[in-house]
């Protein structure tokens, strides 16, 4: 039995922006992965409605757009290094970059801060059993809330401009069909993992894969702007 799930996101914010629940977005509890009998091959993918502007306070906005993570592990792996990327984080950012350099984009600049933040969600997303953007832990709520913490940690103070995407993406194997090339193919086929992907603004792309004892594997894809 395979199955896989991607879902996207995608939010903005100014220096006055207050975490929230982005419009289009689900309030009840994070989405938990399906319990699927079938033996056949099976995908599911899932994105937000198109993003339409939110105002907050006096100039901020967020909408939706897409967002993909995955953790990676094995039962005797040592803990990846915490800035370079594990050899599928890196295939992942190489392909983002194809798309969009081939379109006459700019590539994006890979980030040490934005791997923790999304190996961090795709982990906690296998361990307590959910696939979705917002987090069930207070203070990770949404994408933005992450990035924003894993700014704080650092020591560093909230931008006066800031524009957050996120794609996720789970696949209950990894082998010679259904890897990277695959969830990567998955991604650009569907429309709001594509715009996130293919969004002019964007500057940085962290990467974080998971993959538990079963073989499962879970991708989050960070995108940011940080400056206007």
């Amino acid at each position: 039995m395979i199955k896989s799930a991607l879902l996207a996101g995608f939010f903005w914010a100014s220096a006055n922006f207050v975490p929230g629940t982005p419009v289009g977005t689900p309030t009840a509890n994070a989405h938990p992965l399906p319990a699927l009998a079938a033996k056949a091959p099976f995908v599911l993918t899932m994105a937000l409605p198109a993003p339409h502007p939110l105002l907050v306070a006096a100039a901020p906005r967020r909408r939706g757009l897409p967002h993909t993570r995955m953790n990676w592990e094995t039962p005797d792996a040592a803990a990846p290094s915490p800035d370079a990327p594990l050899p599928e984080e890196e295939e992942f950012i190489e392909r983002v970059n194809q798309e969009r350099t081939s379109r006459g984009l700019n590539a994006l600049a890979f980030d040490p801060m934005l791997v923790r933040v999304a190996r961090a969600h795709s982990r906690e997303m296998c361990d307590k059993d959910y696939f979705d953007h917002h987090s069930p832990t207070p203070g990770l709520r949404s994408p933005m809330d992450r990035v924003l913490k894993s700014l704080k940690d650092v020591g560093v103070s909230n931008p006066d401009y800031l524009l957050v995407g996120e794609n996720i993406y789970y696949c209950s194997v990894f082998n010679d069909t259904y890897n990277v090339a695959y969830g990567h193919q998955a991604l650009m086929d569907s429309p709001g993992h594509r715009a996130n992907i293919l969004e002019p603004r964007f500057t940085k792309i962290g990467l974080g894969v998971y993959r538990n004892a079963r073989g499962e594997f879970w991708v989050t894809e960070e995108f940011t702007k940080d400056s206007e």
